[in-house]
Formats: structure tokens, C-alpha cells, sequence
């Protein structure tokens, strides 16, 4: 759901919040219990970069993907103490996908995928190798490690260039009205975006 904080409104935030992070909840909490069953077992939970830094316009994405983040470390300390249980989280930058046309907007502008964008196989392919072999935290992404590093040292550059980078690379240049998105129904198609007027 794109918009400022404000903007967004308590029901699309916090439907956003339900499906990201108590939709990851309810996977490793089914998952979890058949690893016991059977004696272990290799869950991969799909995080985001934007669970490592922020940007504006995309606080309930921001926010659930924090809290994935620290459900992820959770389970895996605590799978410290259940042999053979694996909890990996795979940490995708900009992917090629039709979520950011489908997203809700409160903004007046539909998002886009900001440079550098990952082709969604580039994805499976990170969660395939941490199912052979767990990682805590696999980043999936040229500039992640570049904006993350920036983020934790360098947090007032930061916050001054993220809303201009946002802009810029990370909100479609036409304008829209606002929008539910694929927030409260699904949108098996991406929205079409609208041709600017003359």
C-alpha cells in the first residue's frame, strides 16, 4: 500500500500487516509442527531488503517486513535447541514482478520495482539453494548490500537521499487517483496504468 503513513488508510495498514507478516506466521507455525512430527525439516521465510532499511511512501510493507525479520531470527535461535530444523530467510531487493502495479495507493502514484531490479527466478533460485544449504540471511540483490551499509552508517545521508530516490525510482511518473489495490481482493491481472493526459 503506497502513501504516506498517514494517508494509508488503518484498514488497508493493517490488512498489509496480516498478510505479510501473519501469513509468514502461520507457515512456520504449520511448518514447524510437521518438522517435529517427522523429526526436522528446512523452512525458508522470504523477507526484504525493506526489512533491513526504509523508505517512505511504504510504511505497513516497511513495517511487516522488520517483523518477518525478527520472526525469522527467532526461530532460528530457537531452533538452536531442536536437531535438525533449519530456518533460513532470503532477502530480495527490487524483483520483476506485477506486485508493485497490483499494490494499493493512497499517493496519487502507483509504485514500481526501483533500479536495481532481479528477475523472480533469481529469487527461487536463492530459496532452492537455502533448502540444500541454510543460511541465516541470504540477500538477493546487487545494491542491497550497499543500501544497507548506508542505512547503519551512515543513517543522516540517508534519510536525506531515500525520499528523493524514492521518487525517482521508486513511484511510477503518472499520476493516478487513489486505490485499494490488491489489498482487499485479489487482482489476478496487473492494473493497467493509466495513460498520462495531454
Amino acid at each position: 500500500a503506497y502513501g504516506r503513513f498517514e494517508d494509508v488508510p488503518a484498514a488497508a495498514f493493517d490488512r498489509v500487516i496480516a498478510s505479510t507478516l501473519t501469513g509468514a506466521a502461520n507457515v512456520a507455525r504449520s511448518a514447524l509442527r510437521v518438522f517435529r512430527q517427522q523429526g526436522g525439516g528446512k523452512l525458508v521465510l522470504v523477507g526484504s531488503l525493506l526489512g533491513k532499511i526504509v523508505t517512505p511512501y511504504m510504511s505497513s510493507y516497511v513495517t511487516a517486513k522488520w517483523a518477518v525479520q525478527g520472526l525469522a531470527r527467532t526461530l532460528q535461535v530457537e531452533a538452536r535447541s531442536t536437531p535438525g530444523i533449519d530456518i533460513s530467510l532470503v532477502s530480495p531487493g527490487s524483483v520483476d514482478t506485477p506486485v508493485y502495479r497490483q499494490a494499493a495507493s493512497y499517493s496519487g502514484r502507483d509504485g514500481r520495482p526501483p533500479p536495481p531490479v532481479d528477475p523472480p527466478e533469481k529469487v527461487a533460485r536463492a530459496v532452492l539453494r537455502c533448502l540444500d544449504r541454510p543460511r541465516r540471511d541470504l540477500s538477493v540483490g546487487l545494491a542491497n548490500p550497499f543500501a544497507v551499509l548506508g542505512f547503519r552508517t551512515l543513517p543522516a545521508l540517508f534519510d536525506l537521499l531515500v525520499t528523493p530516490l524514492m521518487n525517482l525510482g521508486g513511484l511510477a511518473r503518472s499520476r493516478t487517483g487513489r486505490h485499494d489495490g490488491n489489498v482487499f481482493e485479489p487482482q489476478p491481472e496487473p492494473r493497467v496504468m493509466p495513460t498520462p493526459k495531454r
